[in-house]
Formats: structure tokens, C-alpha cells, sequence
């Protein structure tokens, strides 16, 4: 059985000390839930409205030492769980929308950087390299992709192939599209007979609103948990990993798969 606790966050624009503090806040939340792993949504440290923030994203960028990922390794220790902090990281020369994964010791295990970038992060981010890594746990095999990835069935594809039990979304979808996330969601959790977590922003940033509606579908399409919408809040669920195997008997997909597909 795995616990997961998704935090719905409104982040303030252009406010990374503000947003650090409410992250420390939720994830001691979730360990008091005795969650395994918390998942933050997209670019929850900064905001997510690039016409507002522009060329501040660079500022704000971090590494792995940067204070936002340095508290989260500091209370994923602390509280033994595993942490999913997607900041703007830099890398190099570059910055990434990524997703910084730390385990239940506080060490950041891997930064996946985003490879579908939407619109106006194609200006300030990096692509990704498609490293789709499934981190094996004491309580589940999971995978991260970020938003708009999720619209690309071949990004879950790829993580279900590699093992993956737990695919989470961390997310910055806004209302103008709100029905796409209730179509790719499930889809994806159907196609790949997995468990599909979608953690979304809530609150306005300009014109950008977020709706929340956080929300985790079983691996035969079927809405499993949600939180509520227009408000922040810690959805936690228990997944029961092992309907996985039955799951797949009743729904091939994978294992009758052709071979010779790209």
C-alpha cells in the first residue's frame, strides 16, 4: 500500500521565501498523515505566469543547493518521506522546468527536466532529455512527468515499459483548458494500466487562473481520489498497489503491446 499526499499550493508570484515556507508546512502536514511521498505542482516556488515574471525566472532559478530544494532534503529527512519539488533549476548554463526528486533520507536522487515545454517556456527553458526514470521504493515504483507531457502518450508509455506502478503530473493547468485534464488523466492511467496522479496549481496570476482539482485515477481509468477545486488544500490517498497484477489480466495493453512499435 502506498500513501501519497498531493499538495493542491497557490503560490505567490515571485515570492520563493513565502512558497519555501508553505512547502515546509505541508510536507510536516503529510508526514503527520504519514504519507510516503508529497508531489508539489509545476514551478510552485516561483509562480508559473512567465508574461509576469519574464526574465526574473533566471533569478529565482536554483540548484540543488538553492534554498527551496535544501529545505525540502531538510524536512524529507526529518520526516523520512519522499519529497517532488518542481522549481525552475539550473543546470549548467541553462535553466530547466524541472522536477527534483528527493528520497526519505533527503538526498535529491534525480532532476527530471521537462521535455514537452508550452508555449512561452519555450522561450526561457531548456528541453529535457528524455530521461524518464522510475524510482523503486519501499512502497511503490513511481515516475514524474511534468503538465504538458501528459498530452504525450509516449512520456507515460515510457515509464509504465520501465516498471513504473505510480505516475505522478505535477501541474500549472489553467481553466482555458480544464477539460483536457479530465481526458489525458484517466487515459493515461488506462492505456498503461497504472496509477495517475495530477497534482494542480490553484489561484490567479494575471490573467492565468488555476482550478485546482487535484486528483488520482486507478489503472483502469477510474477516478480513485480528487480534492476540491478553487482552493488550496493536501489531498491524502492509500493506493493499493497490489490491484496492479490483477489490473493487467483483465487489460493486456502492455503485455500484448507489439514488439515492433516504435
Amino acid at each position: 500500500m502506498a500513501k501519497i499526499a498531493l499538495a493542491q499550493f497557490e503560490s505567490i508570484i515571485n515570492d520563493v521565501g513565502a512558497n519555501k515556507d508553505k512547502m515546509v508546512s505541508m510536507i510536516r502536514r503529510a508526514a503527520i498523515e504519514k504519507a510516503d511521498i508529497i508531489v508539489f505542482p509545476e514551478l510552485f516556488s516561483t509562480g508559473y505566469n512567465l508574461d509576469l515574471i519574464g526574465d526574473g525566472i533566471y533569478d529565482m532559478a536554483e540548484d540543488s543547493s538553492g534554498p527551496v530544494i535544501s529545505a525540502a532534503c531538510a524536512e524529507a529527512a526529518l520526516a523520512k518521506i519522499y519529497v517532488v519539488a518542481p522549481v525552475a533549476y539550473k543546470d549548467g548554463g541553462a535553466i530547466y522546468n524541472s522536477a527534483v526528486v528527493i528520497d526519505d533520507r533527503g538526498r535529491v536522487v534525480n532532476v527530471y527536466h521537462k521535455n514537452n515545454l508550452w508555449d512561452k517556456e519555450q522561450k526561457y527553458f531548456g528541453y529535457g532529455g528524455h530521461d524518464y526514470r522510475v524510482y523503486k521504493t519501499p512502497f511503490a515504483r513511481f515516475g514524474v512527468i511534468i503538465c504538458y507531457d501528459v498530452d504525450f502518450p509516449e512520456t507515460s508509455r515510457a515509464l509504465a515499459k520501465a516498471g513504473a506502478q505510480i505516475i505522478f503530473v505535477p501541474a500549472a493547468w489553467a481553466v482555458t483548458h480544464r477539460s483536457l485534464w479530465d481526458i489525458f488523466l484517466p487515459a493515461r492511467a488506462l492505456e498503461n494500466t497504472v496509477f495517475i496522479a495530477g497534482v494542480n496549481r490553484t489561484g490567479t496570476e494575471g490573467e492565468e487562473i488555476y482550478f485546482g482539482d487535484s486528483k488520482v485515477f486507478d489503472p483502469t481509468g477510474t477516478l480513485a481520489a480528487k480534492a476540491g477545486e478553487w482552493k488550496e488544500g493536501l489531498l491524502v490517498c492509500d493506493l493499493d498497489i497490489k490491484t496492479i497484477e490483477k489490473i493487467r489480466e483483465d487489460f493486456p495493453y502492455l503485455r500484448e503491446l507489439r514488439r515492433d512499435y516504435p
